[in-house]
């Protein structure tokens, strides 16, 4: 683990999304969860060392299975969005049967055949603080890169975790996103409001502002390429064949360009039907 703040800690040894825990007084505060059994296993025992009788609270950054697979087992309370117990109820309880394609990172394990998924016991809509020492522990409603999506700021240390929000080198999950939304919270993250302030992502730990400009561009890339489809032919294929140009705009390691490739293409077309076939279809009727 590394403490990026005092009693604050990231853990990025485990497969799926970097965990982080706060030590504040007598409570762990958590986000998100392994989903590996050996991997929630050892960061329990991590968590031991840290502090072994406190009462802990577990904050889910968004609905995203690389993130609330494990939660149960982490014997917390839970705590996120309101639009997380809908999408987490609606899941099936078979893991292999399942049949994900979705491009996110347990889809490279070998899944369990059954999964007891854990609903949040603690929702809010737009905000919520919780007061574990004297310092409140902020989260907010960013629903640009995941429905159900949070930022968590810690304002005393000046720490700001915005989950799936900023990527780097690996594509979005856009399945789930609004791309409008989303290029408007990655403006105001390199606004002066969080000038100062430590930028936590799940899935790369702490960015830079140059990051978060890259980020951008390729979201208003991706954007750029739906409406240029929308206005031509229309043609989801057509839309498919620009995954390979994305592709080149990121860096990774070539062994995961299958799992990216059906990243893109399942966020690229559960997104492009959701808002902009709706779109035309609306305008259709209106005219």
């Amino acid at each position: 683990m590394e403490e990026i703040a005092p009693n604050v800690f990231l853990e990025d040894e485990f497969a799926g999304v970097i965990l982080s825990a706060f030590r504040l007084d007598d409570h762990l505060l958590l986000i998100d969860a392994p989903f590996r059994h050996e991997d929630i296993r050892a960061w329990r025992l991590k968590l031991a060392e840290l502090d072994r009788d406190s009462e802990r609270l577990l904050v889910i950054m968004d609905a995203h299975i690389d993130r609330t697979m494990g939660v149960r087992a982490m014997e917390s309370i839970i705590v996120g969005h309101e639009c997380a117990v809908e999408i987490i109820r609606g899941r099936p309880t078979s893991g292999r049967g399942q049949d994900l394609v979705t491009g996110a990172e347990c889809e490279m394990y070998d899944l369990p055949s059954s999964i007891r998924w854990m609903l949040p016991s603690m929702t809010y809509t737009e905000s919520l603080s919780i007061y574990l020492n004297d310092n409140p522990i902020d989260l907010f409603h960013r629903p640009g890169a995941h429905v159900a999506a949070s930022w968590l700021m810690y304002e005393a240390e000046k720490l700001l975790f915005v989950g799936d929000s900023v990527m780097a080198n690996q594509p979005p999950f856009l399945a789930f996103s609004n791309l409008d939304i989303w290029l408007k919270e990655l403006e105001e993250l390199l606004s002066n409001q969080y000038k100062g302030f430590k930028i936590i992502t799940s899935r790369n730990g702490v960015v830079r502002a140059r990051t978060i400009e890259k980020w951008l561009q390729y979201l208003t890339r991706i954007k750029e390429i739906m409406g240029e489809v929308a206005a031509g032919s229309g043609q989801l294929a057509d839309l498919l064949a620009a995954v390979p140009e994305l592709l080149k705009k990121i860096n990774f390691t070539r062994n995961l360009t299958e799992l990216y490739e059906n990243r893109l293409k399942w966020g690229l077309e559960v997104y492009y039907k959701q808002y902009i076939l709706d779109i035309d279809h609306s305008q259709k009727r209106e005219d």
